[in-house]
């Protein structure tokens, strides 16, 4: 909480400071902030060398998830050749890359807009295959049809990227996926417009998720209770009103047999928003989460009936869905969901602008910056 009040106090105090410095500048597009923040955190790496609006709003979109088929990132040098028939089963894209009757090499040249820890997964036909990526090599063998492989984790940077795949006589590779957890989107209220003219409220909520400030933003009304035997569908687990691992908040709770379980809340909210997330309840092992399709992160329960807290996330308005994995003899007992002001008034709050009524200027935008350079995080 101490990072999020510096953050907070320090971005007020540098925008109140420029309130009276920009009589003279002209109206910026949220385009022109866009770039700009892009720009000014150092995250140009992943843009190719013409860059278009969409390039810029994938990096910070935030989704880091990349399947790269081999027959179009090839390069047309190298002793390979796309094919698209089925005789060895079902691929993705336009068709798969075949080797020789000989060992011989494939280069695939991709550009990845933001750098991370990826998992890295394929498909091969024929065993026998050595793929080097971001320094790291694997070995790795398919079958006698095109099957899925896991190679493993490597950190990648972000930009041009070479993948070099050694491929044994008569060997095939379909494509090559790269996978890590997304990071927060950072963008205005109603998304992205480049055309429109920039306004402060998307100024504040853009630096808001960017400086990960929205937990401070002001509750809102109580909680949202979601009982877990009231959820569902559930696979592996059973319904319980034992009460030697605490008082469950309905009066039961569901609990894993001697096998994981999956666990799957869906649940609406009234409101379009950022909702504080726990979970209550208990295991003796780490489980992992996803959160719409979109999220993962890992929780640890106590060994009884307790809370523990899964993040804060802006919800969209309607069905949100939470998708938990449970280890044998775990459980749940509820969902609660604390919802945020979240209005754009609350955002200008949080940034120390709800008295500016004039659009930002140029100036201002660039003064800005210098502080979430400072601040920001790296992507």
């Amino acid at each position: 909480m101490k990072s999020v009040l510096y953050c907070t106090f320090a971005l007020t105090l540098l925008l109140a400071c420029s309130r009276n410095l920009h009589a003279e500048e002209s109206v910026p597009l949220q385009r022109d902030w866009m770039i700009n923040l892009v720009d000014g955190m150092g995250w140009t790496f992943g843009l190719p060398d013409e860059p278009q609006d969409a390039d810029y709003l994938e990096i910070l979109e935030g989704r880091r998830r990349y399947r790269i088929e081999a027959e179009q990132a090839r390069r047309p040098t190298d002793m390979v050749s796309a094919k698209d028939f089925t005789s060895f089963g079902e691929f993705s894209g336009e068709g798969w890359l075949s080797g020789i009757a000989t060992p011989t090499t494939a280069h695939l040249d991709f550009h990845l807009p933001i750098a991370g820890r990826y998992r890295v997964s394929t498909s091969l036909l024929q065993p026998g295959f050595k793929i080097s990526i971001g320094g790291h090599s694997f070995q790795a063998d398919g079958g006698k049809a095109f099957e899925p492989v896991e190679l493993g984790a490597v950190d990648l940077p972000a930009g041009a990227l070479e993948i070099i795949v050694e491929l044994p006589p008569n060997g095939g590779i379909d494509y090559l996926e790269l996978q890590a957890p997304n990071l927060r989107p950072v963008a205005p209220l109603q998304g992205w417009n480049p055309g429109a003219a920039l306004g402060r409220e998307d100024l504040a909520v853009t630096v808001a998720r960017l400086l990960d400030l929205e937990p401070a933003l002001p509750p809102a009304g109580l909680p949202l209770i979601i009982e877990a035997e009231t959820a569902g569908p559930f696979s592996g687990v059973e319904i319980t009103d034992i009460r030697r691992m605490g008082e469950p908040s309905g009066g039961r709770w569901i609990r894993s047999g001697n096998l994981p379980a999956e666990v799957f809340f869906a649940f609406e909210v009234p409101a379009a928003g950022v909702y504080s997330l726990a979970l209550r309840g208990t295991a003796l092992s780490e489980q992992t989460a996803r959160l719409n399709e979109r999220f993962e992160f890992t929780l640890n329960f106590p060994s009884y009936l307790g809370a523990v807290e899964v993040g804060d996330f802006y919800l969209p308005r309607g069905l949100n869905t939470l998708q938990i994995t449970l280890p044998p003899r775990a459980g749940l007992d509820s969902l609660s969901l604390q919802p945020h002001g979240s209005r754009p008034d609350n955002y200008l709050r949080l940034a120390g602008l709800q008295e500016l009524s004039d659009p930002p200027t140029i100036a201002e935008m660039n003064r800005l910056l210098a502080l979430l350079a400072a601040l920001g995080p790296a992507r």
